[in-house]
Parts: C-alpha cells; structure tokens; sequence
C-alpha cells in the first residue's frame, strides 16, 4: 500500500473513502464542513439529536451528494478525549483501515486532525497513522491456490491519503511517516518468515533469508556451521539440533562498523525453526504453532533491516542461533550434561526447555563484540504465556537504565513490557548437582529461572536485557492491526529503542 501526505491546497482527485473522527461531546465539526458541507450538516444534526455523540463505536456514514473529497463518508466516535492515547488511535486507523478494505475502497482518505486530541500530538500521530495502515493491510496467503484478487474480489487498499487540512504542517510530518512506514514494513517481514511453516523454513533456509536481506540491505553477514561450532565448543547449540539432520547455524549481521566509537548493541534471537520439544515431546495439541518459536530470531534479522533503512548512527550486531528440535535416533537426552561455549557445564533436565541453551552459547558468542549492551528476544517460557497472556512481553535484565529504556519504547509503540525480579534466590533454583547449571528450575516461577540461565552466559559489567515475547508473538484471534499468526512483535520496539539510543 502506496502511502502519501497530502495538503489541503494540493489538487487531489476525490477518494473512494473518507475517513474522519470525532470525539465524544463535540459540538461542531468544522474540519468536515470545510471539505463535504452536505455530511457535515447531516452529522452536526445527528450530534443534536444525540443520534451520534461521538462515543466509541458509533458511526455515521453516506454516500457523498457532490463527490468533493470521497464517494463515500464515514465518520467514526473516538470516545472521550482524556481517554484518547496512542493505543486508541493505532486501533482506531487498524479498524479503519479493515472497514476500508471491507468497503472495496481503492484510494483511502484519511482527515488528519480529526483525530488529534487528548494524549496525542501531530508529529507522532502521522507515524501510527502510517504504522497502523501499513500493519492492518497485511494479509499471509501465498498457500492458497486461490486467493482474493484472483476471484476478482477486493483485496486491499491501494493508496492511503493523510489529508492535512492546517497549513505547512505537512513538512513536518513527511519524516515520521516515512520512518513509520520502514519500521512497519519490517515487522511485516517478521511476519513473514515466522509464519512460514517448518518444511520451508528450516536453520538453512532461515540462513538463505538472512543472506538475501543482507545482500539487499548492504549487511554484513557471517554464518557459523557445523564445524565452526564444534571448534567454538557450542554445546548448547549442537546439542538441541543433535536430533535434526539439517545442519545448525549461528547467523550473525551487522551494521555500521564505522560507528563502533560510540559503542556496540547487540540483538539475540532465538531461532527454533520448529520445536517439537524432542525426547520431552510436546503435546500434540497447538504443535502445529511452533514454528513461532523462531520468532525471536526473525525479529532479530528483521530489526537489522530496520536499522539499515533508517541509518542509524550505531553499530549494531545481530545474532540468530538457528535450530530445529527434533526426535529422532540419535538426539539430546533428558539427563545430557553438555559443555557450553564459555566453559560452563549444564544437564539437560528437559529437552523442551532448548532455548536457554542455544541463546546461551549466542550470548556467550556476543561478547566478542564487547557490546555496550546485550538485548535478547526468543519465545523462552509456557509460564510467561500464563503469566501475561497476550498483553505484555516479560521483561528482565541487570540494568536499571537499559530497563528503563526498553519500558519506555515499549509503551511508544504499543509492544508493552512488565519487569520480573531476578533475586539471587531464584538462581539457586537452576545450580546441577553433577554440573554448574540445570536447563530448568522446576515448575515455579519458569520466566525467572530462564532469565537466571541467561544471565550466566552475560560478562560482568555487561548491560543486559530479556524479553520473553511467548505470549505476544502470536496471536490466536484477528486483531486490527493483525491477521491470525506471527505478530512480529518486537520490531517496533527494538526500531524505536535504536532510534533514542542513550
């Protein structure tokens, strides 16, 4: 979807749709009488008769008598205006966006200040009128053998317009957008490779995906093989895909090496191309879903795409270990103790519990770069699911700033985060009695004790932070803003951190 910012004074041909909003208790609606005087009567009567009120979930909508901007008319409550935040007003366009699609609305617009008010200030609202118009038009149907366009059915807009009605405010708001809409298509890049099934994404095709990005970006690349982990003694690695007969991979890409003066950030995505749980088999009800379990890893390599088109002034490195988790004759066994790649030793209590132990060789590998800080991201815990469910993304590090920074960018882009304690208690819970470290602490507090195994594989003095994104990078239901399936959760929020980096 092409997206512009257009002017009041521009000369522009009628749209098929235009959208516009009103908050709850307005009075008059001037923007609309100034463009399609005919609607806006129609609807100033509907205020005074309390047949519209501007409550959320009421509309009004109408041909249009004259077709000065649009075909169509359709005018949508925002609800109360101190109510009014950022995560309204991304859902509000997402929803927006789908009715337009609904409508079989070519060329969409959107009537800007309209929709400003309460919380939200113009230079931020344009990027999540593009983010949400970007993110709610993406659909995943390359396996069906017929698909909407060739029944010659709707199957999305095609232009979406951002009309700004006050004079030279749209040359302060063409960057937002244009950031916005990179931001917003990488993550539907993570949507993509997270919602490729396991018989096409596997460690070496994810290597083929990562290798394309970056010879499209201008990437770095370096891939570890087999060979190249057996002499770094990554145990972690090797051993989860002991029972796969594709090859495991560490992939690694970087940006902007001539900024290492002003320190490194590296991202570690776990990459389970599918994860069966091995010996400790999963249950076969949902198995179908873990092939997000690669999601951490995909929104690593997406964010390097991110931060490429954005030309941020950071170097910025990141790490994909690639596995896939499978039974077979000969695979990690419950009871394993395996050697990770900084010399600690760990038993293998569970095989499901792999994530741990392919980040903590990444982790361990990350040190190289003497990183000023450490961000991982992977699909970790069943208990964080429990915990949060699709709301918030578990959050916990060693770095009160960091922390802090990651909370914030987590509320700017909607991708929320909860900090969990790491006591020094809860890394008892994961000590071997036969080697350093257990894969798992028990049954209690899961989220924890998996950040405690991380956490070992962190240099001292390291600042380091994990997001457990297991509940939020799938979801079950069609949201707005998202189909059924990966969400590319994490994208946002890592693109936003980068940007304000301190």
């Amino acid at each position: 979807m092409k997206i512009n910012l257009v002017s009041l004074s521009e000369k522009r041909r009628p749209a098929d749709l235009l959208l516009a909003g009103a908050f709850e208790g307005v009075k008059s609606l001037n923007l609309l009488r100034s463009l399609e005087p005919e609607f806006a009567r129609t609807a100033e009567q509907a205020l005074k008769t309390k047949r519209f009120s501007g409550k959320k979930g009421e509309s009004l909508s109408s041909l249009s008598q004259g077709v000065r901007e649009a075909a169509e008319i359709y005018l949508t409550g925002l609800g109360a205006v101190d109510k009014f935040n950022r995560a309204s007003l991304a859902k509000t366009i997402a929803s927006l966006i789908r009715l337009a699609r609904c409508r079989k609305a070519k060329r969409v617009r959107l009537l800007f200040e309209s929709f400003l008010g309460g919380k939200i200030q113009a230079a931020p609202a344009a990027g999540i009128f593009a983010e949400a118009g970007v993110l709610a038009s993406y659909t995943f149907d390359k396996y069906k053998t017929k698909k909407e366009k060739d029944d010659g059915k709707f199957s999305g807009p095609e232009v979406l317009e951002i009309l700004v009605t006050k004079k030279g405010a749209e040359k302060n708001l063409g960057q937002n957008i244009q950031e916005a809409q990179i931001i917003a298509e990488g993550t539907l890049r993570a949507r993509n490779l997270v919602n490729e099934p396991g018989n096409v994404i596997n460690p070496q095709t994810l290597v083929a995906e990562a290798r394309k990005l970056a010879r499209e970006k201008g990437l770095r690349l370096t891939v570890l093989g087999p060979a190249d982990l057996k002499r770094l003694q990554m145990g972690g690695i090797l051993g989860v895909n002991q029972g796969s007969k594709i090859p495991p991979a560490l992939i690694i890409l970087e940006y902007g090496a001539s900024h290492k003066s002003k320190g490194t950030v590296c991202l570690v995505g776990k990459g389970v191309t599918f994860d069966t749980g091995g010996i400790s088999i999963k249950p076969s009800n949902d198995m179908e879903k873990m092939k997000y379990d690669k999601a951490g890893a995909c929104t690593v390599i997406a964010t390097m795409g991110v931060v490429r088109d954005l030309k941020l002034p950071l170097h910025v490195v990141g790490l994909a270990p690639a596995v896939e988790n499978m039974p077979s004759e000969n695979p990690q066994r419950p009871g394993d103790i395996i050697r990770m790649s900084n010399g600690k030793t760990v038993e293998v209590i569970n095989t499901d519990a792999e994530g741990r132990l392919i980040l903590g060789d990444a982790l361990a590998y990350a040190a190289k770069y003497k990183p000023k800080a450490v961000i991982d991201l992977a699909t970790l815990t069943g208990m964080c699911v429990y915990t949060f469910s699709d709301q918030a993304i578990g959050l916990m590090g060693n770095n009160d700033s960091l922390l802090a920074q990651i909370k914030k960018a987590g509320e700017e882009t909607g991708e929320r985060c909860w900090e969990l304690p790491l006591w020094d208690e809860y890394g008892e819970m994961i000590k071997g009695h036969h080697s350093d470290l257990l894969n798992t602490g028990g049954k209690y507090a899961g989220t924890i004790t998996a950040a405690m195994f991380l956490k070992e594989f962190i240099p001292p003095k390291t600042a380091w932070a994990h997001l457990d994104i297991a509940g939020t990078a799938w979801c079950d239901k069609p949201r707005a803003d998202c189909p059924q399936g990966a969400t590319g959760v994490g994208v946002r929020l890592l693109a936003h951190l980068l940007k304000n980096w301190k």
